[in-house]
């Protein structure tokens, strides 16, 4: 899918969150969204997928713009993207199996196929072993992997992740980084995170400070150190 922003605002109440984003995501980005807490990193990637209106400016796939669809064109739509959230969001009282098969049961995917993807988005992250296992009995890593794979069963030609190496020791992080790397590969990939992740190495930064896209373009020398005020 191709993804664009033009000049896109996005309000919570009175309070701007994103101001004048405009940005161009062809089929096959690979890119960081960076920036501090409040930037707008979490907001930019709802926006994008359809999950947040805008105050005003654009959203568009493939050229169409978000807000002229219907309810039923979004969702339709919708089915390209796929989202790895802050936390993992798994449904405690299913498996680990069960939780990667509920959106393709949802989306009416017949059942040989969905079990099929499951079964090969499991092995992608590494978890086949724990698939019959509850959320409860993984750890903070392995919760983030099944989240993974569960965006990663509808076949998305976008994964929007979400800081999705918090509260990870380094080498689960390091882990995390790997199986996104790899699993994504041909397809549009954006991660958000505060910081670059060293085991993450995309072509492309996008830096928002304040709500506005202060960055966009390769690796900054500026940001590799940190400081994000250096830039203009």
């Amino acid at each position: 899918m191709d993804l664009r922003a033009t000049h896109l605002m996005v309000q919570y109440g009175a309070r701007t969150v994103l101001s004048e984003v405009t940005c161009a995501l062809p089929p096959g980005t690979r890119a960081l969204v960076l920036g501090r807490s409040g930037a707008g990193k979490t907001t930019l990637l709802k926006a994008l997928a359809g999950l947040v209106p805008a105050r005003s400016g654009q959203v568009l796939w493939n050229g169409e713009d978000v807000s002229r669809l219907s309810s039923t064109e979004r969702r339709e739509r919708q089915a390209a993207f796929g989202m790895v959230f802050q936390t993992d969001a798994l449904f405690d009282s299913l498996t680990v199996r069960q939780n990667v098969l509920l959106p393709l049961r949802r989306r009416h995917v017949p059942d040989a196929e969905a079990e099929r993807r499951a079964d090969e988005v499991l092995r992608a992250v590494g978890l086949m072993d724990a698939a019959e296992t509850l959320p409860e009995r993984l750890s903070g890593g392995m919760k983030k992997r099944a989240g993974l794979a569960r965006a990663l069963a509808a076949r998305p030609s976008v994964l929007l992740a979400d800081d999705p190496f918090a509260g990870l020791d380094p080498g689960t992080a390091r882990q995390v980084a790997r199986v996104l790397s790899e699993v994504s590969r041909g397809g549009t990939l954006l991660v958000a995170a505060p910081e670059a992740p060293v085991d993450l190495p995309l072509p492309r930064w996008l830096l928002l400070r304040g709500g506005r896209l202060v960055h966009d373009g390769p690796p900054a020398p500026e940001l590799e150190q940190g400081n994000d005020e250096a830039l203009p």
